[in-house]
C-alpha cells in the first residue's frame, strides 16, 4: 500500500541515512520503525497485563499450584 506522510526535514535526513547505511529504501527504514513501534507497544501491553495480575491475587493463588519441590534451576 501507498501512503503519504510529512516529516520534518531532519527526520527525513535520519531516514535517509539509515536506509544508505543499511542499503535499503525509505520504505523498508519506514517498515523496520513500524515493526519496532508494534513490538515497544506490545510489549507495553504484556507488562500491563502482567502488573494487573500480580495486583489482583490470581499470582499469589497460582503460586501454591506450581510448588513441586524443585527448583527451576534443577530441571
Amino acid at each position: 500500500m501507498k501512503v503519504s506522510v510529512s516529516l520534518p526535514d531532519s527526520d527525513v535526513e535520519l531516514l535517509d541515512t539509515i536506509a544508505a547505511e543499511s542499503r535499503t529504501g525509505r520504505s523498508a527504514v519506514v517498515h523496520q520503525a513500524v515493526e519496532l513501534l508494534r513490538e515497544a507497544r506490545l510489549r507495553a501491553e504484556y507488562e500491563l497485563a502482567a502488573d494487573e495480575w500480580e495486583s489482583s491475587g490470581d499470582a499469589a493463588a497460582w503460586s501454591t499450584t506450581d510448588v513441586d519441590g524443585l527448583r527451576h534451576a534443577a530441571w
